[in-house]
């Protein structure tokens, strides 16, 4: 992928395009802008607002990741663009007001209209960062800010009026969408943020972007981030008929929609597409050559993380090879260290996350970002035994290729009913006690019902504790206390068509 270079490319050519036209374009950002890549991370967000800059973004709003190195990083990079920031529901609470690095709401002149836009961040912010980067903020509930601002512009003459939010749609539109319209057939629109999104619990109890523009009328579109869930085609409320965009994450993609308006009434009429395909440019390096201005601007920044992704931080004894659970000294060594980071009882991780092999010797950033490059966070569950068995049996049942664990003992038989497979299992060196809260480590990937534990997802939110820390993290520091390190094949994981189930598990398979 070529990222902020190749998107250099094609918005010349869209810009271009547009100029020949008569027509405007407008570039936005919505937030969570300088995590998740090492260039990101490590230049602080300054690569990125370089990027901007040199593209000429019209609007940034604050996502909540923006807020990883803490509050005063985030003014920094906003005092020091002329790119505006906008945020209507970020307040400092010293004085009460919208932070003095963000304005609430911009007006807009373009083709001839008035276009009032409102930035708004997910209320979640609040459960997903460490207290100590976003102390002294205030985060309002989302939809009473958005319907104050929404009438002060067309109050102020907007013609339209977009919402740029840093909160997603849903991974599944139908599912979504059945949560809102209910066993009744209608939907229940205003239900209250505390109810919690469509995707699942960790996303700190915010309404999710279907619900917000189902519950509130006369936003015209709105762009949406947060869940890096792309749309090839806009979700459109079947009831107040906003439209509604979302990319993919990482700048893999850009969203590009072509909106159709009348200009002599300021209606919004629809959307057009780039291509047959939908609304979505996945940047391929070799279908958009990365533009050489953007690479100069980069390059430093690129120079400098190259040099930080050099840094050895562990060395391994063995080859670090990846393969089913019981045999993956990768899977073994990531949830070992995730479990040591938390002092937890079990820790759990899907294979398809682990990335890349890393053969013996030193170990530097850039291996360990090459084996976990995703960013995902850890999440601390108080899980009751019962839904680790629950957990267990969903991944041997049957042709699953199971999961990486560390804190228990385990041996099943693939000869026995799916959902009462598992033969033994204890943890911390005991049987499992499904009365008993354990204390669990795995990531918001899962949390979230990725990679068929959807279960998960009926967790309580007060059973869940976001950390702020990556797996990356927690596998970096492991190797500094460790290393050399020397996973080996043990008993965690172990199929055995001669088993015998134990009888602390007779009886009573896993519910559902």
């Amino acid at each position: 992928l070529g990222g902020g270079a190749s998107l250099a490319n094609y918005l010349a050519g869209v810009r271009a395009e547009a100029a020949a036209a008569g027509e405007d374009v407008l570039v936005v950002d919505v937030g969570d802008f300088f995590q998740g890549t090492p260039v990101g991370s490590k230049t602080k967000g300054d690569a990125v607002m370089a990027y901007f800059e040199q593209l000429r973004y019209d609007v940034i709003v604050p996502g909540n990741h923006d807020f990883d190195m803490g509050r005063d990083n985030t003014a920094r990079l906003a005092d020091g663009t002329r790119i505006p920031f906008v945020c209507a529901n970020l307040r400092d609470a010293a004085d009460g007001e919208i932070v003095d690095w963000c304005t609430p709401t911009l007006m807009l002149e373009r083709a001839g209209l008035k276009i009032g836009v409102i930035g708004i961040i997910t209320t979640g912010t609040e459960h997903m960062s460490f207290p100590a980067n976003i102390a002294g903020l205030i985060f309002d509930p989302m939809v009473p800010v958005i319907e104050t601002w929404r009438d002060r512009l067309r109050a102020d003459g907007a013609d339209l009026v977009f919402l740029l939010i840093h909160e997603g749609l849903p991974f599944d539109p139908q599912e979504g969408w059945r949560r809102i319209v209910g066993a009744g057939g209608e939907a229940e629109t205003g239900q209250a943020e505390s109810q919690g999104g469509a995707y699942g619990t960790v996303t700190g109890g915010a309404m999710n972007l279907m619900e917000i523009v189902n519950a509130v009328e006369g936003i015209d579109v709105a762009v949406g981030g947060h869940t890096h869930r792309g749309y090839e085609q806009p979700w459109i409320d079947p009831m107040t008929h906003t439209m509604c965009f979302e990319s993919f994450g990482n700048g893999s993609s850009v969203g590009h929609a072509i909106l159709e308006i009348d200009p002599a009434t300021g209606t919004l009429l629809g959307y057009d597409t780039p291509h047959d395909r939908g609304v979505l440019i996945t940047l391929f390096e070799d279908e958009l050559w990365p533009d050489p201005a953007m690479r100069r601007v980069l390059q430093p920044y690129l120079a400098k993380t190259d040099a930080e992704m050099g840094k050895v931080v562990g060395s391994a004894a063995v080859n670090l090879t990846r393969g089913d659970p019981g045999a993956s000294l990768m899977g073994n060594l990531v949830t070992d260290a995730m479990r040591e980071y938390f002092d937890a009882d079990f820790s759990f991780q899907n294979l398809g996350g682990l990335r890349a092999d890393i053969p013996a010797g030193n170990i530097t950033a850039r291996d360990v970002f090459s084996v976990l490059p995703f960013g995902n966070e850890l999440v601390v569950v108080q899980m009751p035994g019962s839904l680790i068995r629950t957990l267990v049996e969903r991944k041997v049942a049957g042709d699953s290729g199971g999961i990486c664990v560390s804190g228990i003992r385990m041996r099943y038989n693939k000869q026995r009913p799916d959902g009462d497979r598992v033969c033994e299992l204890e943890i911390a060196g005991a049987p499992l006690d499904p009365e008993r809260m354990y204390r669990v480590v795995t990531t918001t990937f899962l949390m979230e019902g990725n990679s068929g534990l959807d279960f998960l997802t009926t967790v309580p939110a007060g059973d869940i504790e976001l950390t702020q820390i990556t797996i990356d993290a927690s596998l970096e520091q492991y190797l500094r206390r460790h290393s050399p390190v020397r996973p080996r094949v043990d008993d965690r994981w172990v199929e055995d068509a001669a088993a015998v189930q134990a009888p602390y598990l007779a009886g009573a398979p896993a519910a559902d």
